[in-house]
């Protein structure tokens, strides 16, 4: 290996990236079909979206069988295991909100929801971030203002439900209540993907803790 040759990334490193991209690969194509919702095929949006997320779950049943075979991993099978959940379930929530879009049979955005997608996805690119560096998570100088950025979003996406979900109510009645309900929902679905995020960052503080 050359003087400045980089070292190889541990596969599980690289997997963990991997399957993280699919959330950002759900996000954008969510953004897309948002951005110009009156216009699209709704069921093929959704459909577009969940196939993504049946890629990740692909990527992480193969990361799950390789590390069932792995004699030495970078740190604990458990904690693998944990991390590829959460990054799991951050993906499905990310494909809940096409789903729910179609289900519910939305016929248009409410106002507010492409500044929810935007700090969303913000979340999750920010996310992407701490998964690239993971193979430094001891270095505290690198990690710890990546994993300060995503909790910020996240703290950032629950004052924003707050105000405008209480916005929402100061204008109540009974002519404008379903219309309401099906805003808040939907609010919340984005802001249930930061919170997701956050999730992922629990689990990594925990491993880098666990590895200093």
């Amino acid at each position: 290996m050359g003087l400045f040759q980089k070292k190889k990334t541990n596969y599980f490193f690289e997997q963990f990236t991997r399957v993280g991209s699919y959330s950002q690969k759900a996000m954008e194509k969510v953004l897309e079909g948002l951005r110009s919702f009156s216009t699209i095929d709704v069921v093929q949006w959704k459909n577009e979206v969940h196939e993504i997320e049946h890629e990740a779950d692909v990527i992480k049943h193969e990361t799950e069988e390789r590390l069932a075979k792995e004699f030495m991993t970078p740190i604990d099978r458990e904690d693998i295991f944990l991390l590829l959940d959460n990054l799991d379930d951050l993906t499905d929530s990310i494909d809940e909100i096409s789903y729910k879009l179609y289900l519910r049979d939305y016929r248009e955005l409410p106002e507010k929801t492409l500044l929810f997608a935007e700090v969303a996805n913000r979340a999750v690119l920010s996310l992407q971030e701490v998964l690239k560096n993971l193979d430094s998570l001891t270095n505290k100088k690198l990690m710890d203002p990546l994993i300060e950025r995503v909790r910020d979003i996240e703290e950032e996406a629950d004052h924003l439900y707050e105000e405008n979900v209480h916005e929402l109510y100061r204008n109540i009645s009974p002519e404008r209540d379903f219309e309401i309900r099906l805003s808040e929902k939907l609010y919340g679905l984005f802001e249930y993907v930061t919170d997701q995020c956050r999730d992922v960052i629990k689990t990594i503080e925990i491993i880098i803790y666990k590895n200093l």
